[in-house]
């Protein structure tokens, strides 16, 4: 061969431009620590690197997706390497074995046999030789694709068989643990109180006991900047994902109202070890000038030998880092609006390494509505490395009243495990599943409770009753509690309030226009408050009384109560199953008419789908009963002692939820009688008098 030739050869041979993909493999992330996995990967781009060069190509992009499975075709990297290889940017992909490119055969098939050929790209593995441009690699390929994807089965099925074991035991099998406790240091599967969130926790449940609604408790604890749960846990370090919300994630800048959190996060795409990285951080309106109008807190930054700054001197030059002229921040700290500048230093940034650093924006008011951009300057003394700067700015989770609500619901506060609550349709398809009530896996009494559980499932019910009314953020004090005497209907809220503060109740009958009750006269709210308190404080003179008191047994709270409204349930879901067998035998014979001909195809598809209503609507009910019955049933078994209540109160001058719900199970107003101008009102206890 001439040296015309060779020179020509090796041209040709720079201008094809290759990628690195790299993946680290589930079997390996097993068996490695947190530094043999970093170590895997690096090792994994040096092989491919030294590769590239000894066949003289032209490396033009690196991708890594460490913590993706190799089944999963919304890999973030992945993605974007395909989309540079269909752009025509890429000759040749190039990784270790073809697993670490994908495990799903459907993947391997789509690319690397056919749009790989329709894009001109050639596939190239170095460990088990896989080339697409060769024929007799193609089914070693689709081989290994297929054999790769039933190991991800198997494995998907044994790590599922594993969870349901561990979950049948009580043993926490959740990524992440529920706010209030945390993962407890010696056992990975057992939770423990977390110190500081418990306490949020606590307050929360008495709150609502004392009557405080879910708007109102939401608020107040955002007046008080108590975090969220979702941002506690991320202060904290969790690496638990944002829910999908539109209007909480990746803004551009920042316009409306409101707190943001910015996260900056600034990578070293070097083959070299950076040192004494610089770099300069702005809010601004034009894209030139630092323009602080917001309030600025750092929130957070990674203690990988970084130092962040602030500066309040003008026409600052950040070709020239001088550290006199800025001021040391630590977490937490506020930036004043004087600031003009924000800057970051690194002593040492190692290759493939990132920094990263939050701040919390506030923007108070913004009626011109500029946008204010975060813009960060090039390092200096590194003014030509590759260096990749990501900013994400999204809107701050505060505490809402569904988030309030499902801490009051979840039964992990009373020491319970009520997992395998969704599920996903595969170890491909990542779509979630709610699974029914009977599927869920209970274990109780697995961990230390937070809450009594008599005062949780207090509040389940009054959670469950969804014509409470509340105003001011309290909940009404006889909430769920009067019934009417004649058709059994709650007695709610109804009619304008009055200047003492009471309004009126009414029979909820009167929604559906007084159809199935006459008992219509209204009940002054005030009228029934001071009855019953009357009733209370007599009750309570008594205990106190010495004689009385002398003779005071532990009595537990009547139980015939929850007998009856046991057999009730009981009662009605054995007509149910009766009724679900007569329906199932009703359409076996409706079948057996269609199939002889009896029953012409048109009458027997309406009276097919009716039976499907009828026996959703049945199952429908069933599950709410199964509910009530497995609430009830725990309600019995952890009564309070008429005593323990009475020793709550001496003498009560007002009566709220809480009071309410302690002494009474139920109030029953009768018809107003306008010849004697009164009304039966008939008060149940919680007890035996």
């Amino acid at each position: 061969m001439s040296k015309l030739q060779s020179i020509k050869n090796s041209v040709i041979k720079t201008l094809v431009r290759v990628v690195l993909y790299l993946r680290l493999s589930d079997e390996d992330r097993d068996k490695l620590t947190k530094e043999q996995i970093s170590k895997s990967i690096k090792n994994q781009e040096l092989m491919l690197r030294e590769y590239a060069e000894n066949e003289g190509w032209q490396i033009v992009g690196v991708y890594n997706d460490e913590d993706w499975s190799g089944a999963d075709s919304t890999r973030p990297n992945f993605n974007k390497m395909i989309d540079e290889c269909k752009a025509g940017n890429v000759d040749i992909v190039l990784c270790k074995t073809q697993a670490r490119f994908a495990r799903d055969s459907e993947l391997i098939e789509k690319y690397i046999h056919n749009l790989f050929h329709e894009w001109n790209v050639r596939f190239l593995t170095t460990v088990d030789r896989i080339d697409n441009t060769k024929r007799e690699t193609k089914k070693t390929s689709q081989i290994l694709g297929l054999t790769d994807e039933w190991y991800l089965e198997d494995t998907s099925l044994n790590i599922r068989e594993t969870f349901k074991s561990k979950r049948k035991a009580g043993e926490c099998t959740s990524s992440f643990s529920k706010y209030g406790y945390i993962k407890d240091p010696e056992n990975n599967n057992h939770l423990i109180p977390d110190p500081v969130a418990a306490e949020v926790v606590k307050r929360i449940f008495d709150d609502y006991y004392k009557g405080d609604g879910l708007e109102k408790i939401a608020n107040n604890l955002n007046k008080e900047k108590i975090p969220s749960p979702f941002e506690y846990k991320k202060m904290h370090g969790s690496k638990l994902q944002i829910p999908l919300l539109k209007e909480y994630l990746d803004y551009d800048y920042i316009e409306k109202t409101g707190t943001y959190i910015v996260s900056i996060n600034l990578t070293n795409n070097e083959t070299q070890i950076l040192n004494n990285l610089i770099s300069f951080n702005y809010l601004t309106t034009d894209k030139k000038v630092f323009n602080n109008k917001c309030e600025i807190t750092l929130k957070r930054y990674t203690q990988n030998k970084t130092k962040i700054y602030y500066s309040e001197k003008d026409n600052l030059d950040i070709n020239k880092f001088n550290e006199s002229d800025f001021v040391l921040l630590n977490e937490d700290d506020d930036i004043p609006k004087t600031a003009t500048c924000i800057a970051t230093k690194t002593d040492i940034l190692d290759r493939t390494h990132t920094i990263g650093y939050q701040f919390e924006i506030t923007l108070k008011e913004n009626v011109s509505k500029e946008k204010f951009y975060v813009m960060i300057k090039k390092a200096v003394d590194n003014i030509d490395v590759d260096l990749d700067f990501k900013i994400n700015i999204r809107r701050k989770l505060k505490w809402s009243s569904q988030t309030i609500k499902s801490i009051l619901k979840d039964e992990v506060y009373i020491g319970n495990m009520v997992q395998f609550k969704t599920t996903t349709v595969s170890y491909k398809n990542h779509t979630l599943v709610y699974n029914d009530e009977e599927d869920r896996i209970r274990k109780n009494d697995t961990h230390t409770g937070l809450i009594d559980k008599t005062i949780f499932y207090t509040i389940q019910q009054r959670l469950e009753d969804k014509s409470r009314s509340c105003e001011n953020g309290e909940v009404h004090a006889f909430n769920n509690k009067v019934f009417c005497m004649n058709c059994n209907r709650v007695f709610c809220k109804c009619g304008k309030k009055q200047d003492s503060g009471y309004g009126y109740l009414c029979c909820k009958d009167k929604n559906d226009k007084w159809s199935n009750c006459d008992n219509k006269k209204y009940l002054r709210e005030e009228e029934l408050h001071n009855l019953v308190l009357e009733k209370i404080n007599v009750l309570l003179n008594r205990f106190y009384d010495e004689e009385s008191l002398n003779n005071e047994k532990d009595e537990t709270i009547e139980q015939d109560l929850f007998k009856e409204k046991l057999k009730t349930l009981e009662k009605e879901l054995n007509n149910i199953n009766k009724e679900l067998q007569n329906k199932s035998s009703y359409f076996q014979r409706l079948y057996e008419d269609r199939t002889s001909g009896i029953l012409p195809e048109k009458e027997f598809l309406i009276l097919m789908n009716k039976y499907k209503d009828d026996t959703a609507k049945l199952e429908e009910r069933m599950k709410i009963i199964k509910k009530d019955i497995a609430t009830t049933t725990t309600m019995k078994e952890t009564l309070k002692t008429k005593k323990n209540i009475f020793k709550k109160y001496r003498h009560i001058d007002k009566l709220n939820v809480e009071i309410v719900g302690d002494f009474i199970d139920k109030v029953l107003v009768g018809h107003y009688d306008e010849e004697t101008n009164s009304r039966d009102i008939k008060v149940i206890w919680n007890f035996q008098i």
